[in-house]
């Protein structure tokens, strides 16, 4: 069977080279034609993306284009799309209507304007898009759904996940203030901002661990590190999803790390489910009374080396076998954790708690 040729479309995100790296996992399924920019043709300014966005490995496997169309005339089998977020519509739009499967890296658009833009291109397109989530690839999160659904807990009330330890995806010290209010993810009209960057995985996680949609939610943000910067560094959100909750935090101005879990933590009616994002063992408590220290668990379940998916195989296997992709990549759920995100980041620039926009009416 000939190689599915891969291409990197947008060169702004950190995860290009990550994406890159996940790939050639599968060296022997797909081929480099090469990597473009979207926003820019300057050879001056392409090649600094390249050099801050894309390892070594990753630059010498591909041939940089100047020109976009170049890169897309080579009918690329799948297109890696690792843009600023406020252009995720308009590159979707392009690589869509080309018939290309589109991969965006999270999170999926700006807002809901722009999510129902991709939507609509997408179902207009004889190529597909997914939107990859990172979080989908580890275990110990896929165990703790499992459980949820399980019921082990009994019934799910509430879901909370936070941000790991982070100043970002760039720091002073790095670069220099300067430097960094000139990056997109500094700027709040290009989709920068942490909100963007963590609150939407927990708009992803709650989602998908309730297996609903959120009908409303309150929003705060704050800037604490940033003076440089119009984007937030601290953001909450409150997701009212009818008969659960969700509850998170996403930010760039986290400091602690080991002991109080990332989540998701899950807490049901008989029990709570504690998963953390660097542990690869998922912890239930059942045994647990009113004002009394936690008990030890009353199930571990050690999930390390049961990972055997990640975005690469996935896409390949969807694209040549019609293997199901993983739910977190999946448009239609994209489109109902987009309502979250969109309505929490409507709440913290309103102060007031927004309804979510239903996904996927007009």
């Amino acid at each position: 069977m000939d190689k599915l040729k891969v291409a990197l479309f947008g060169l702004d995100h950190v995860h290009a080279s990550q994406m890159f790296s996940c790939m050639n996992l599968e060296a022997d399924k797909i081929e480099w034609i090469g990597a473009a920019d979207f926003l820019s043709s300057d050879p001056v300014v392409v090649d600094e993306k390249v050099k801050r966005n894309l390892n070594k490995d990753s630059r010498d496997a591909n041939k940089i284009y100047y020109d976009y169309n170049e890169l897309l005339d080579l009918k690329p089998d799948i297109v890696l799309i690792n843009s600023d977020v406020k252009s995720h519509a308009d590159i979707a739009e392009v690589a869509l209507r080309r018939g290309l499967c589109t991969v965006i890296e999270k999170p999926m658009a700006f807002d809901m304007q722009d999510a129902k833009r991709m939507y609509r291109a997408a179902k207009k397109s004889s190529g597909e898009l997914i939107i990859n989530w990172p979080i989908a690839w580890f275990p110990a999160f896929n165990k703790a759904k499992e459980l949820a659904d399980s019921k082990i807990v009994g019934k799910v009330l509430r879901v909370q996940y936070r941000s790991p330890s982070t100043r970002g995806p760039y720091r002073l010290g790095q670069y220099t203030a300067q430097e960094l209010s000139n990056m997109w993810w500094y700027q709040h009209d290009r989709g920068g901002g942490s909100i963007m960057d963590y609150a939407g995985y927990g708009c992803v996680l709650t989602t998908w661990i309730t297996g609903l949609t959120a009908k409303r939610v309150s929003g705060m943000k704050k800037n604490f590190f940033l003076p440089f910067s119009d984007v937030e560094d601290y953001s909450t959100f409150t997701l009212d999803f009818g008969e659960k909750i969700g509850l998170i935090e996403g930010s760039w101005s986290t400091m602690n790390n080991g002991e109080i879990a990332t989540g998701p933590v899950i807490y049901g009616s008989e029990g709570v489910i504690v998963a953390d994002r660097f542990d690869p063992v998922v912890k239930v408590y059942k045994d647990l009374k009113p004002y009394q220290p936690s008990p030890t668990p009353t199930e571990v379940f050690q999930t390390e080396g049961q990972n055997n998916r990640d975005m690469a195989i996935n896409i390949i296997n969807h694209i040549e076998k019609g293997v199901p992709l993983h739910e977190l990549l999946t448009l239609d759920f994209n489109m109902k954790a987009m309502t979250a995100l969109d309505a929490g980041i409507r709440s913290c620039e309103s102060g007031n708690i927004e309804n979510t926009i239903e996904p996927f009416g007009l």
